[in-house]
């Protein structure tokens, strides 16, 4: 049985989920430096706040997901990127 890891340098194939996170960190990046009247700062930032959810498990954000690999301050930490 070969695990996932040596298939993947067997065979040079990048692992999706880190290429994905590199991605959203870039943008995230992108986002920090953003002018606060930009339409892409104002539509990541944006919480509809008279919308209810429906009964259930919260639907992840776009920023759940930086908040859980990188930290909750990451906001910060993309701004001190150079």
């Amino acid at each position: 049985r070969m695990r996932a890891v040596k298939i993947r340098k067997i065979t040079g194939v990048r692992d999706v989920k880190k290429t994905v996170l590199q991605l959203k960190w870039s943008w995230a990046g992108h986002l920090a430096r953003m002018e606060p009247n930009r339409w892409a700062k104002k539509t990541t930032d944006w919480y509809p706040v008279y919308q209810k959810r429906r009964r259930g498990r919260p639907k992840t954000r776009w920023r759940d997901d930086l908040d859980h690999s990188i930290g909750s301050l990451w906001h910060r930490e993309a701004q001190n990127r150079t």
